[in-house]
């Protein structure tokens, strides 16, 4: 049995760059999943009329609004025309 704890071990595993990765690409789905909420809730849509719109199921939506994945560029370009709103994607440099 080992002796160290959990909070050592995740600890440890929060430092990596693995951790961080991970937790910034989940970071990513969740802000792009939140946009897209608030975009269909601003116009009163449905997710299902969004999704059919889109040409995706419902459900793929709901995973996308909830940050459960990271789409893909043309996935968004779909959901913007559906939404009726531009894709503006931008690289910015790292805060100094």
């Amino acid at each position: 049995m080992s002796t160290r704890s959990y909070q050592g071990i995740a600890s440890y595993r929060r430092g990596s760059a693995e951790y961080r990765e991970g937790f910034e690409e989940a970071r990513r789905a969740f802000d792009i999943g939140q946009a897209v909420r608030d975009r269909r809730l601003a116009l009163g849509l449905s997710q299902t009329v969004v999704a059919a719109r889109a040409g995706m199921t419902q459900s793929a939506l709901s995973r996308l609004e909830a940050g459960g994945v990271v789409p893909t560029i043309p996935v968004l370009e779909r959901i913007s025309t559906a939404l009726d709103a531009d894709l503006v994607v931008t690289i910015t440099p790292h805060a100094a």
